[in-house]
C-alpha cells in the first residue's frame, strides 16, 4: 500500500507541468513551463528538454507560492 501511495504521489508531482507557447516582447516564440510548487526546478527543466530536443536557453525562472515557472527559447 505504501508503494502504491508513493507511486501515485510521484506521478501527480511529475505530471503537474504544463507547457504553453508564448511570444516575448521582441516577437520571438518562447515556451512557458509551469510546474507545481512542491517540485524542484529540475522537473521544469526536464519538461523543457522534452519540448526542446535540440536544447534551449532559459529566459527566466520564477518561484511563487503555488507554482514554479520557467520561460525558455528552443535552439533551432
Amino acid at each position: 500500500m505504501k508503494l502504491f501511495i508513493t507511486t501515485i504521489t510521484l506521478l501527480l508531482l511529475y505530471g503537474c507541468t504544463t507547457a504553453n507557447k508564448i511570444y516575448e516582447k521582441d516577437g520571438k516564440e518562447a515556451i512557458l513551463i509551469e510546474c507545481g510548487a512542491v517540485v524542484s526546478f529540475s522537473v521544469c527543466h526536464d519538461r523543457a528538454k522534452s519540448e526542446c530536443p535540440n536544447g534551449y536557453k532559459v529566459l527566466s525562472e520564477d518561484a511563487g507560492f503555488n507554482r514554479k515557472e520557467i520561460r525558455v527559447r528552443c535552439n533551432n
